[in-house]
């Protein structure tokens, strides 16, 4: 259907968006049918145009277009609470570089993703600012079919910070990295074992252990936010915190946006705790833990509202 490749084009196009124009060549359809499904899509909500360079129409889905609170999520259960506290634009990134990445540059105004992300990213960039832990937990090692001490995990994330923590005891020699949740399961035949996160972790069958029971607890992922949007918006980055840390989880919600199962989410929403309190210290700490130093005194600016 028309539509259906409409939607998959902006999808691709992201926060880029694409002129109205160009959509009949790109998709061989007439302008005036076009321009019909672009309208009922707009009534519905899910896109939205905007005039520019004079008579040109531009076209975003709504959820990356100007105007709305963007929230940059990975697709994993430990967001929960976050997907349950209101009516946001949720984008799913499947990795946390892509997703602090445009953090950072401001394409999206807040974003939850790996700790050690978000503070590589902090103290490059000076443009984000870490709030809270979201939660702890919730990943683990899944053992693949070789015994080539080779370990996957994603780059710049909770899974590889861990893995790093336990190297000597699981006999790590290598790490392989991947892309995605996909690519890390994909790899289970040539590697002796993936870090991997909820719900991904829950369903695999296979021997596994999480992480907790190797380390302890720890910070999975924190929420950060734009400075550019704190300065626009310091009520709307309250608000979006008082909504976060009071919000029930809404199973279904949360189902149909990272389109797993309910019972998958039930499942794997045993393996976090919620809104921990963490110090700046124990953020150090954590850090330390898992190989890197960064002073203090370089943190102190991305922890200055942190609670």
């Amino acid at each position: 259907m028309l539509e259906d490749r409409i939607l998959e084009l902006l999808e691709k196009k992201r926060f880029e968006g694409v002129l109205q124009s160009e959509l009949p060549a790109t998709l061989n359809a007439s302008k005036s049918r076009i321009s019909e499904v672009l309208s009922n899509l707009e009534q519905q909500g899910v896109v939205v145009r905007r005039r520019e360079a004079g008579k040109n129409l531009k076209v975003w889905l709504r959820d990356y277009s100007e105007g709305s609170t963007k929230v940059g999520i990975l697709r994993a259960v430990e967001y929960a609470r976050l997907i349950s506290s209101g009516e946001y634009s949720f984008i799913i990134y499947s990795n946390a570089i892509d997703l602090t990445r445009d953090l950072a540059l401001g394409r999206i105004d807040i974003g939850a993703s790996p700790l050690v992300t978000q503070v590589m990213f902090g103290v490059m960039m000076k443009t984000i600012q870490i709030r809270c832990v979201v939660a702890e937990n919730g990943s683990g090692v899944v053992f693949g079919d070789s015994n080539n001490r080779v370990f996957a995990t994603t780059e710049m994330s909770a899974m590889e910070m861990n893995l790093r923590a336990v190297k000597d005891r699981l006999g790590i020699k290598g790490f392989r990295y991947c892309q995605s949740p996909e690519c890390l399961i994909s790899s289970l035949p040539d590697v002796e074992g993936i870090a991997i996160w909820e719900p991904y972790f829950s369903s695999l069958n296979r021997e596994k252990i999480p992480f907790n029971e190797l380390e302890g607890d720890y910070p999975c992922c924190t929420l950060a936010f734009n400075t550019s949007y704190i300065q626009r918006s310091p009520e709307g980055a309250e608000k979006f915190v008082r909504d976060f840390e009071k919000a029930e989880i809404d199973v279904e919600k949360v189902s149909s946006l990272i389109e797993f199962r309910a019972e998958e989410v039930e499942r794997a929403l045993k393996s976090y705790k919620f809104n921990p309190r963490y110090s700046f210290e124990d953020v150090v700490e954590y850090m330390r833990r898992g190989g890197i130093e960064i002073s203090p005194e370089s943190l102190s600016a991305l922890f200055q509202n942190f609670r």
